[in-house]
Protein backbone atom coordinates (compact mmCIF):
# COMPACT_ATOMS: atom_id res chain seq x y z
CA UNK A 1 0.00 0.00 0.00
CA UNK A 2 1.41 2.90 -0.87
CA UNK A 3 0.37 6.99 0.17
CA UNK A 4 -1.63 8.84 -2.78
CA UNK A 5 1.10 11.24 -2.35
CA UNK A 6 4.02 8.98 -2.51
CA UNK A 7 5.64 10.81 -5.45
CA UNK A 8 5.60 13.73 -3.98
CA UNK A 9 6.77 12.55 -0.55
CA UNK A 10 9.40 10.96 -2.77
CA UNK A 11 10.43 14.02 -5.14
CA UNK A 12 10.53 16.35 -1.44
CA UNK A 13 12.77 13.86 0.41
CA UNK A 14 14.86 14.07 -2.79
CA UNK A 15 14.69 17.67 -3.28
CA UNK A 16 15.77 17.74 1.24
CA UNK A 17 18.58 15.36 0.57
CA UNK A 18 20.27 17.39 -2.53
CA UNK A 19 20.06 20.46 -0.60
CA UNK A 20 21.22 18.67 2.32
CA UNK A 21 24.37 17.31 0.73
CA UNK A 22 24.70 20.72 -1.38
CA UNK A 23 25.10 22.05 2.49
CA UNK A 24 27.28 19.75 3.44
CA UNK A 25 29.53 20.30 0.90
CA UNK A 26 29.76 23.85 0.60
CA UNK A 27 30.12 23.37 4.74
CA UNK A 28 32.98 20.96 4.33
CA UNK A 29 34.75 23.14 1.72
CA UNK A 30 34.55 26.23 3.85
CA UNK A 31 35.94 23.89 7.01
CA UNK A 32 38.78 22.79 4.32
CA UNK A 33 39.71 26.47 3.35
CA UNK A 34 39.06 27.94 6.65
CA UNK A 35 42.07 25.12 8.19
CA UNK A 36 44.20 25.83 5.19
CA UNK A 37 43.93 29.74 5.95
CA UNK A 38 44.71 29.05 9.26
CA UNK A 39 47.30 27.11 8.77
CA UNK A 40 49.13 29.61 6.68
CA UNK A 41 48.46 32.19 9.17
CA UNK A 42 50.10 30.34 11.79
CA UNK A 43 53.24 30.22 9.46
CA UNK A 44 53.58 33.57 9.04
CA UNK A 45 52.66 34.37 12.56
CA UNK A 46 55.66 31.98 13.43
CA UNK A 47 57.89 33.53 10.85
CA UNK A 48 57.11 36.54 11.96
CA UNK A 49 57.46 35.86 15.46
CA UNK A 50 61.02 34.35 14.83
CA UNK A 51 61.76 37.08 12.81
CA UNK A 52 61.22 39.89 15.72
CA UNK A 53 62.91 37.38 17.94
CA UNK A 54 65.87 37.93 15.65
CA UNK A 55 65.43 41.29 15.54
CA UNK A 56 65.25 41.75 19.36
CA UNK A 57 68.34 39.83 19.93
CA UNK A 58 70.43 42.30 17.57
CA UNK A 59 69.16 45.14 19.13
CA UNK A 60 69.76 43.64 22.68
CA UNK A 61 73.42 43.21 21.34
CA UNK A 62 73.78 46.18 19.89
CA UNK A 63 72.41 47.91 22.83
CA UNK A 64 74.45 46.13 25.12
CA UNK A 65 77.53 47.05 22.85
CA UNK A 66 76.55 51.16 23.22
CA UNK A 67 76.58 50.99 26.59
CA UNK A 68 80.19 50.08 27.09
CA UNK A 69 81.12 52.57 23.96
CA UNK A 70 79.40 54.79 26.20
CA UNK A 71 81.42 53.43 29.46
CA UNK A 72 84.86 53.75 27.58
CA UNK A 73 84.14 57.41 26.52
CA UNK A 74 83.60 58.66 29.86
CA UNK A 75 86.54 57.17 30.84
CA UNK A 76 88.24 58.42 28.07
CA UNK A 77 86.79 61.78 28.62
CA UNK A 78 87.57 61.83 32.45
CA UNK A 79 90.40 60.24 33.63
CA UNK A 80 94.23 61.58 32.21
CA UNK A 81 95.87 59.74 29.98
CA UNK A 82 99.24 59.34 28.30
CA UNK A 83 98.51 60.14 24.23
CA UNK A 84 99.22 56.38 23.36
CA UNK A 85 96.68 55.04 25.97
CA UNK A 86 94.28 57.71 24.69
CA UNK A 87 94.98 56.44 21.14
CA UNK A 88 94.30 52.95 22.49
CA UNK A 89 91.42 53.67 23.74
CA UNK A 90 89.92 55.09 20.84
CA UNK A 91 91.06 52.86 18.96
CA UNK A 92 89.28 50.57 20.90
CA UNK A 93 86.00 52.54 20.48
CA UNK A 94 86.32 52.99 16.63
CA UNK A 95 86.61 49.10 16.36
CA UNK A 96 83.53 48.57 18.70
CA UNK A 97 81.77 51.49 16.51
CA UNK A 98 82.58 49.33 13.03
CA UNK A 99 81.90 46.16 14.22
CA UNK A 100 78.43 47.22 15.27
CA UNK A 101 77.70 49.29 11.78
CA UNK A 102 79.29 46.00 10.28
CA UNK A 103 76.44 43.99 12.07
CA UNK A 104 73.85 46.77 11.11
CA UNK A 105 74.91 46.67 7.28
CA UNK A 106 74.66 42.67 7.01
CA UNK A 107 70.91 43.18 8.39
CA UNK A 108 69.04 40.61 5.49
CA UNK A 109 66.47 43.14 4.52
CA UNK A 110 65.42 46.79 4.02
CA UNK A 111 62.82 46.71 7.03
CA UNK A 112 65.61 45.23 9.35
CA UNK A 113 67.91 48.14 8.11
CA UNK A 114 65.15 50.85 9.10
CA UNK A 115 64.52 49.25 12.12
CA UNK A 116 68.26 50.00 13.45
CA UNK A 117 68.24 53.96 12.07
CA UNK A 118 68.16 54.90 15.61
CA UNK A 119 71.42 53.18 16.33
CA UNK A 120 72.59 54.33 12.87
CA UNK A 121 72.21 57.94 14.53
CA UNK A 122 73.70 56.75 17.70
CA UNK A 123 76.48 55.52 16.23
CA UNK A 124 77.03 58.90 14.15
CA UNK A 125 76.87 60.94 17.81
CA UNK A 126 79.78 58.63 19.17
CA UNK A 127 81.63 59.39 16.12
CA UNK A 128 81.61 62.96 16.64
CA UNK A 129 81.55 62.80 20.44
CA UNK A 130 85.17 60.73 19.42
CA UNK A 131 86.35 63.73 17.25
CA UNK A 132 85.46 66.36 19.84
CA UNK A 133 87.68 64.44 22.86
CA UNK A 134 90.34 63.91 19.99
CA UNK A 135 89.97 67.54 19.36
CA UNK A 136 90.23 68.20 23.16
CA UNK A 137 93.07 65.90 23.54
CA UNK A 138 95.38 67.84 20.71
CA UNK A 139 94.24 71.19 22.25
CA UNK A 140 94.91 70.10 25.51
CA UNK A 141 98.56 68.89 24.47
CA UNK A 142 99.28 72.16 22.56
CA UNK A 143 98.21 73.99 25.78
CA UNK A 144 100.42 72.09 27.89
CA UNK A 145 103.33 72.20 25.68
CA UNK A 146 102.63 76.36 24.83
CA UNK A 147 102.36 76.64 29.18
CA UNK A 148 105.59 75.53 29.56
CA UNK A 149 107.57 77.33 26.75
CA UNK A 150 105.50 80.36 28.70
CA UNK A 151 107.48 79.12 31.79
CA UNK A 152 110.78 78.27 30.26
CA UNK A 153 110.70 81.84 28.55
CA UNK A 154 109.56 83.56 32.39
CA UNK A 155 112.53 81.44 33.65
CA UNK A 156 114.46 83.39 30.82
CA UNK A 157 113.51 86.65 31.62
CA UNK A 158 113.95 86.39 34.70
CA UNK A 159 117.04 85.16 34.98
CA UNK A 160 118.43 88.02 32.36
CA UNK A 161 116.44 90.10 34.74
CA UNK A 162 118.94 88.99 37.87
CA UNK A 163 121.61 89.61 35.66
CA UNK A 164 121.09 92.53 34.24
CA UNK A 165 120.36 94.01 38.01
CA UNK A 166 124.32 92.74 38.80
Amino acid sequence: MKPLNYKKRRASQLQFLLVFLITLTVLFCSSLFAIHTGKKGIDVLEKKHAEYNKIFEKQASITFKLDEITKYLYRLKNKKRTLGEHKQFQGLISNMRTDIENEIANTESVVEGYKFQLYNELLGQVKAIQTIVDDYENESEEYLYNKELLEKCREKYRAEGVKSKK
